[in-house]
C-alpha cells in the first residue's frame, strides 16, 4: 500500500514539473510580457513577424507569414514604435490602415 502511495506521489510531482517546464518553454516563444496596460509594438525581423497594440486589454494585431515560422524566441523580439510597426505592416503585409478601426487609423 505504501508503494502505491509513493508511486502516485512521484507521478504527481513529475506531472507538475513537466507542466512548469511547458509553461516556461511557451513563455519563451512570445514578445516580452508587460504586466501593466501599455501600448507596445514588437518586431521579429528574422521571420518578419509583427505584434503590437494595447497590452492586456487590446486592441492588438499580429502579422505573420503564411508559410514558415509563426513565432520567435523572446530574445529575437525588438521593441519598436507605433509608426515603424505600421510602416512594416504596410510594407510586409500590405495593410491598409484606412480600413481599420479608429484606434489603428490614428497616428
Amino acid at each position: 500500500m505504501i508503494k502505491i502511495i509513493i508511486i502516485s506521489f512521484l507521478v504527481i510531482i513529475a506531472m507538475l514539473v513537466l507542466l512548469v517546464i511547458f509553461l516556461w518553454y511557451s513563455s519563451l516563444k512570445q514578445p516580452p510580457f508587460r504586466p501593466v496596460m501599455s501600448e507596445n509594438y514588437f518586431v521579429c525581423r528574422e521571420h518578419k513577424i509583427l505584434e503590437g497594440g494595447m497590452s492586456i486589454k487590446g486592441p492588438k494585431r499580429k502579422y505573420t507569414q503564411n508559410t514558415g515560422k509563426t513565432w520567435c524566441w523572446t530574445s529575437e523580439w525588438e521593441e519598436i514604435d507605433r509608426k515603424t510597426f505600421k510602416n512594416l505592416a504596410t510594407e510586409w503585409y500590405g495593410v491598409d490602415w484606412s480600413e481599420e478601426t479608429p484606434y489603428w487609423r490614428g497616428d
